[in-house]
């Protein structure tokens, strides 16, 4: 039996039930129907689901590189 996971949407902040999540799996928030992608398991974290190449995850968005 799969264990059920919940995460908010960081669209609306709805709470996103997840079971058997794994890295890279799209769901869908039940409350806006943005669809989202599992980036992390422990804790589960859901950002939006497109190509990771065209945007940065929220934590890589104000991360200034070292030595600067």
């Amino acid at each position: 039996m799969e264990t059920l996971q919940v995460a908010k949407c960081p669209v609306c902040g709805g709470l996103v039930e997840v079971a058997g999540p794994w890295v890279g799996l799209e769901v869908e928030c039940p409350e806006c129907g943005e669809v989202l992608r599992v980036v992390e398991t422990q804790p589960l974290k859901l950002y939006y689901a497109f190509d990771p190449d065209e945007e940065p995850l929220p934590e890589e968005e104000h991360r200034v590189p070292r030595g600067e």
